[in-house]
């Protein structure tokens, strides 16, 4: 898109924003996103893996409308135990998330995001694409205050079979104060730029902004010790080094139980070289608190 075409798409949906009723700015958000999210959501299976040495049950990604190969480890997941088909996802991107492809696959569930624009335009979306969808859609930001209330006041079923969570931020202190007895898995991203034997976690701060700077989230070995305690055990790490993926412990004979040092992946699946050197120096001198 040329700058010129960019820059009035842009003046019209702060100007729709600011002056027009809510119904027109979300109709203008429907139209400007209709014809990429009908292209997603009918795109062909993509079996790229982005890493080697990888796991047995790696074997089983893909990607269809997840960020990465995510739905091929979901879709294997819950071949192996009983689901109601609801899930519960909190940070979305409005043509890829975690559960978009369930959507797709009959799923009900609750998703939720702070953007205000990206939430306005996957609800229409939504309901234009799977009319029959119990999906529930929610603007708000996520914080370890009020994470409980707001499940507890969205949940539809008393078991939510997938949880997933990127706030890009905060992730570990929701998931530490997140009660997690009605939920049986769980996808949580982890911060790959510090590396595979760090327990490692931004310090919590309601006001964070991600500024894709390699300064967000938890080490992995943080999340799955975390997690562990909370009667979990780690099962998949998506090849890309974005999402790890957790289930309750009474489901663990049904899967090879990983170490989180062995694999972890080291991610970079969108940086280039400069990328990755101006990452590495900024973690480096970023304050991360040992958990």
């Amino acid at each position: 898109m040329k700058r010129s075409k960019k820059f009035f798409v842009r003046f019209l949906l702060e100007f729709s924003k600011n002056y027009l009723p809510k119904k027109i700015y979300s109709l203008i958000l429907f139209f400007r996103s209709y014809k990429k999210f009908k292209g997603e959501i009918n795109k062909e299976k993509s079996y790229t893996k982005f890493s080697e040495n990888l796991d047995k049950i790696n074997q089983y990604e893909y990607k269809i409308t997840s960020q990465n190969n995510e739905d091929g480890i979901i879709e294997h997941i819950f071949k192996k135990i009983p689901n109601n088909k609801y899930f519960f996802e909190i940070g979305f991107d409005l043509y890829e998330f975690n559960s978009l492809n369930l959507i797709k696959n009959n799923w009900n569930g609750v998703l939720i995001d702070q953007n205000t624009e990206e939430y306005l335009a996957l609800k229409s979306l939504l309901k234009y694409f799977f009319p029959k969808s119990k999906t529930i859609t929610l603007n708000e930001k996520i914080l370890k205050e009020n994470i409980n209330k707001i499940v507890l006041s969205n949940q539809k079923e008393k078991i939510i079979d997938f949880f997933s969570l990127d706030v890009d931020g905060n992730d570990y202190w929701v998931l530490e104060s997140l009660d997690l007895k009605n939920i049986n898995v769980i996808c949580c991203e982890y911060n790959h730029w510090l590396g595979n034997n760090t327990k490692k976690a931004i310090p919590y701060n309601p006001e964070h902004k991600f500024k894709n700077d390699g300064y967000f989230g938890a080490s992995l070995i943080a999340i799955h010790d975390l997690l562990v305690s909370k009667d979990f055990c780690l099962v998949a790490v998506e090849s890309s080094g974005s999402n790890a993926f957790f289930v309750k412990n009474k489901f663990s004979e049904y899967f090879e139980i990983l170490s989180p040092t062995k694999s972890w992946r080291p991610g970079g699946r969108f940086d280039t070289e400069a990328d990755k050197i101006r990452m590495k120096q900024n973690v480096k001198n970023s304050k991360f608190i040992e958990i």
